[in-house]
């Protein structure tokens, strides 16, 4: 009996010590979880701005394109970063356009006494990097102002409040889905395009404590900034669907990855119907409410373009309608483009895009149904951005192959002396025709000069389909005189009878050119000073042309070389600034001023510019208080003149 009591008596005791253990853990997880404080009811720094406003691609209020994530989650001594984008209203840039950002974040940890972020650890950089020391949650609000010399009246706008939560150990995901701000982005940059938007992922759990990586299918098309979420489209044109893919990389190295598709454009999508159907082009992406804005007017014109004669005439006149619908369709209707133009006018400013031609296509309601597979080759030289119906960096002497399949799709009708027609750019040579592999005679096909654009026109007769039949066609070429980047658009066509005598009519894809110089092509800006007193100026005078300044450029680059070797640029001033009647020497000399770099130009040159192998250069800009400035002694006097200095710019191959 004695050692029954006592085996109880311990048994009893290890519950006890169990049942606390649990109430104590409890007890620890409630005070934890109370005394973390939702982000939603933590006291704001200041009232977060409100969403951005945009009409097309034109910011209509200030505020963030990207808020810094509400709920981050890592672990004690792992970095965790917060991440934003902000821009301001269009019509504050129009009145300070050379103001720049400044970024200041602020911390609490419980709402009621916010304190700034040192600059030391961050606190004035656009993304915010935090390592926690401890378990725990901090909160932090961004606070951005636009101005070039400090202004308490300078536009400023406040992010929502974002938590890290610093955890004890990791938390691995288990589902990831992606979703993005815009899921169509226009392929060409203008000012009302929409040619960026941000990817986000919602992983599951919430407190998943891993990194997270962006990655994109097609480079060619879109890139993705693989730590931001940043899509950018590419500008050349290209159009086509990309996969976005957010990877979340757990502790233990395993990966759960989540993906969006998104369409690259310009604007429009080709449209397919049957013959006597009607088709319906809409614009495509973010472009805002077509409502009446405030300071604003705005005019959408729709046109369409005969594929053959390239006449263009004007439609839905005056409606400003976002979509075009057009009347019951026919064959003869068959590779229309339409296109759209969009004008804003705002604050005295004028913006302008069109948009891509879209093609309609028409399929016959009986007859033969006749297809045209067109593409195009340089034989000369290969672009990595080069598609079946696109070439770039075509250049004079390039040989050039326009290859078009075509098929008779029917089971119930013939394609009966039909003529196919390609207009060729001027100045092009004919080397070959050829049909289904064999080279024909002249008297096989025509060439005449259009006398309106000069274009050379290469018609290919007699050309008969049965059923199911088809017939391939090539034509070499060589391209004539480049004398600027131009842009040349090929469409060709067939025409012929049916067995019934009635006309057939098919057009072809379009197929570009895009021509360039293989030059680098430049233009430099002068630059203006402004009136200066005899003495007592400040130490270093600015730019005061505005269009030396950004956004405008001092150099305007186009560079259309083919191969893209290295190229460092580099200026110096030739002498000292001397005044009209050759009298008088200004006491100053021009310096360049980069963030890190101080160089008198008297003195020597000054790098402004490197390029990479393989890498374009681009145009030049500079903020108004960088680049090449005015450095006076003040302790001088100045005879009143006009004075001037040339600067010598020198592009150098750096191989």
């Amino acid at each position: 009996m004695k050692k029954i009591k006592v085996k109880w008596v311990l048994l009893i005791a290890m519950l006890t010590f169990v049942a606390g253990s649990l109430f104590t853990d409890k007890i620890h997880r409630e005070v934890r979880a109370d005394d973390e404080i939702s982000t939603e009811d933590i006291n704001p720094y200041k009232k977060p701005t409100g969403d951005v406003r945009k009409f097309l691609g034109i910011w209509m209020s200030s505020g963030y394109s990207l808020q810094p994530k509400t709920d981050n989650y890592t672990i004690v001594d792992s970095p965790v970063t917060l991440h934003t984008d902000q821009g301001r209203a269009f019509i504050t840039a129009l009145v300070t356009p050379f103001a720049l950002p400044h970024y200041q974040w602020y911390e609490t940890t419980d709402g009621s006494k916010w304190a700034e972020v040192s600059k030391k650890n961050g606190g004035q950089k656009k993304n915010l990097t935090v390592t926690p020391t401890s378990v725990g949650t901090k909160y932090y609000q961004q606070q951005t102002s636009w101005y070039l010399a400090w202004n308490p009246l300078a536009p400023t706008v406040y992010s929502k409040v974002a938590a890290i939560h610093a955890l004890d150990k990791h938390v691995s995901a288990t589902n990831v889905e992606v979703s993005v701000d815009d899921d169509y982005l226009y392929n060409y940059e203008s000012d009302i395009t929409t040619t960026t938007t941000y990817a986000h992922a919602k992983i599951t759990p919430a407190n998943f404590t891993g990194t997270l990586k962006w990655s994109i299918d097609n480079t060619e098309l879109a890139t993705i900034d693989e730590e931001s979420g940043l899509i950018t489209a590419n500008t050349r044109t290209k159009s086509g669907k990309v996969i976005v893919t957010a990877t979340a990389i757990n502790n233990d190295g395993s990966v759960v990855k989540g993906h969006k598709e998104v369409t690259i454009g310009g604007g429009l999508e080709d449209q397919t119907v049957n013959a006597g159907e009607k088709a319906t082009f809409k614009l495509m992406g973010n472009i805002g409410e077509f409502e009446d804005q405030e300071d604003m007017n705005y005019s959408i014109r729709w046109f369409k373009e005969d594929p053959i004669t390239h006449k263009q005439s004007e439609i839905e006149v005056g409606n400003n309608s976002v979509g075009h619908t057009t009347s019951e369709t026919t064959l003869d209707d068959d590779g229309t483009l339409f296109f759209a133009d969009i004008t804003v006018k705002a604050n005295g400013k004028t913006y302008e895009y069109s948009t891509n031609e879209a093609r309609l296509n028409v399929l016959p309601d009986g007859g033969p149904d006749i297809s045209l597979e067109d593409t195009l080759k340089n034989d000369t030289y290969s672009d990595e951005s080069d598609n079946d119906t696109i070439l770039y960096d075509v250049n004079k002497g390039d040989n050039i192959i326009y290859n078009t399949k075509i098929t008779n799709n029917s089971s119930g009708g013939q394609l009966k002396d039909a003529t196919y027609t390609l207009p060729l750019r001027v100045g092009t040579t004919i080397n070959s025709v050829s049909l289904d592999g064999k080279e024909l005679e002249d008297d096989s096909y025509d060439v005449i000069k259009d006398d309106d654009t000069g274009e050379i026109i290469l018609s290919i007769k007699n050309i008969n389909l049965g059923i199911n039949q088809s017939r391939d066609l090539s034509v070499d070429t060589n391209i004539g005189d480049v004398n600027k980047r131009e842009a040349y658009k090929s469409i060709g066509y067939l025409n012929g009878t049916d067995d019934s005598g009635s006309k057939i009519q098919k057009i072809g894809t379009p197929r570009y050119l895009n021509l360039t110089t293989n030059k680098l092509e430049y233009k430099i800006k002068d630059i203006d000073y402004g009136s200066i007193k005899p003495i007592g100026n400040d130490k270093v005078i600015y730019r005061q042309n505005n269009e030396s300044n950004w956004p405008d450029n001092i150099i305007d680059v186009d560079d259309m070389r083919r191969n893209k070797t290295p190229i460092v640029l580099t200026v110096s001033q030739d002498h000292d600034f001397i005044s009209e009647d050759k009298k008088n020497t200004l006491q100053g000399h021009l310096k360049y001023f980069d963030d890190d770099y101080e160089q008198d130009l008297l003195a020597g040159e000054a790098v402004v510019y490197q390029s990479k192998s393989g890498q374009e250069m681009s145009s030049l800009s500079w903020n108004a208080d960088k680049g090449i400035l005015l450095e006076l002694d003040n302790n001088k006097m100045n005879a009143t003149g006009k004075y001037e200095t040339k600067l010598n710019w020198q592009f150098t191959d750096s191989l």
